[in-house]
């Protein structure tokens, strides 16, 4: 199908190719070329290799492949009348390999019961799912009774779980969100994730384990390649990472991220976020989480080998009034040594809070004299006089006795 536009299914709407029951051949591709996908309340495209009926056999032959190609979103929503989704299945009794299912888009939502399922009951394998989202790739389921996701499933005895790859920088798993390639007997397939985040909330799962029927079958893989990016969870939230067995082997769990956090690797399932590899009869895999080596060191100051011995030169002690403490508090409230300044990341000392009935007394009055003297003004001297040590001093207003000034002026007596 080639689309200038949008191609948008809804309602009970469907696509399909099948290998009818009494049939032999391989079943036919679908294809969309489109700017936009929406498949909603119960659309679907299906490709199907039929399970036998009242008068014919089971079909023969594989079924079609499923191949997307937008260059904006692919939005796929369950709705109340049932799930939506794009599905390859090779039904019991059949013989044939189920189709892969590719999509390239600018973004990818799977949301409220909506699936992209490849799964086998016959003799052959399901196929694979790879999807390559430009700008995110989103995964929300809406209910616990419906598993909201993409499947890879084998039930057969003989056939084993197709692959899942998503490339996308954002890849967000929620609400019991899945990556399930599972076997009921036969070995796991493998999930590929290539991403910047990888964001895993409230039970979000990504598996891949094998002998779900409690009978033999070796976990697949799952690689996450993020070397620039993170792996976040809660956990609480009993997100999981598995890639368990039950008389089988575990598989191999190799995360590569720059920070992995809320999800760690334990023996066994737990009810918190866990990243397990683990057999219930057999030999349990391999986990491994490569990480860049950083120094939990790195940026710490090194600490004197010698205290710095800290005295108050000078204090006040007021008996009955105020009391005066140094308190040294924490570490950081000192420089490294009494030479260096201290740095802008320094720990403040907080003020140390005094006894109540101390800090309650009235303080007595307190006279402040002022510290300098209002100098005298110049005036000119008009006489002197004779102080105790039989000097002369100079003055402004000399007293009556003794003393001289050359204001007054010289008496004269007349000779008789």
């Amino acid at each position: 199908m080639q689309a200038r536009d949008a191609v948008d299914l809804a309602n009970d709407a469907d696509i399909f190719s099948t290998v009818e029951a009494g049939g032999i051949g391989n079943g036919g591709d679908i294809n969309i070329n489109a700017a936009t996908l929406s498949l909603t309340d119960k659309a679907q495209l299906i490709t199907i290799t039929s399970e036998a009926s009242d008068t014919q056999p089971a079909g023969r032959g594989n079924a079609g492949n499923v191949n997307i190609n937008v260059t904006g979103a692919v939005d796929i929503s369950g709705g109340k009348n049932g799930f939506s989704g794009i599905a390859s299945e090779v039904q019991m009794g059949t013989v044939g390999n189920g189709g892969n299912i590719t999509i390239d888009s600018g973004s990818f939502s799977l949301q409220n019961d909506a699936q992209l399922s490849a799964s086998t009951s016959g003799v052959g394998n399901a196929g694979t799912i790879k999807v390559n989202a430009a700008n995110f790739f989103t995964i929300s389921g809406r209910s616990s009774n419906f598993t909201s996701g993409l499947l890879v499933l084998s039930e057969s005895p003989t056939g084993a779980a197709g692959d899942i790859i998503v490339n996308s920088p954002k890849v967000t798993l929620d609400n019991s969100g899945t990556l399930n390639a599972e076997s009921a007997s036969g070995n796991g397939g493998d999930i590929n994730l290539q991403t910047d985040l990888l964001l895993l909330r409230r039970g979000a799962q990504i598996s891949t384990t094998a002998g779900t029927a409690e009978t033999t079958g070796n976990g697949g893989n799952i690689n996450i390649y993020a070397p620039s990016g993170f792996v976040v969870a809660v956990p609480s939230e009993n997100s999981d990472i598995t890639a368990n067995a039950y008389t089988g082997s575990g598989g191999r769990v190799d995360i590569q991220a720059f920070g992995i956090y809320g999800i760690q690797p334990r023996q066994f399932p737990t009810l918190f976020s866990d990243i397990t590899a683990s057999s219930e009869f057999g030999v349990n895999g391999t986990v491994e989480l490569n990480t860049p080596d950083i120094d939990p060191n790195s940026g710490l100051l090194e600490l004197p080998t010698i205290p710095v011995n800290t005295e108050v030169t000078q204090g006040c002690y007021s008996a009955g009034y105020a009391q005066n403490r140094f308190v040294i508090s924490g570490r950081g409230g000192l420089p490294r040594n009494p030479y260096n300044f201290l740095s802008p990341n320094t720990v403040l000392v907080d003020w140390v809070t005094l006894n109540p009935s101390i800090r309650n007394r009235k303080s007595p009055p307190v006279t402040i004299k002022p510290t300098t003297a209002t100098p005298k003004p110049i005036v000119e001297a008009t006489g002197w006089v004779m102080n105790a040590k039989g000097e002369l001093e100079l003055t402004a207003n000399a007293p009556s006795t003794p003393h001289g000034s050359w204001q007054n002026p010289v008496s004269c007596r007349a000779a008789s």
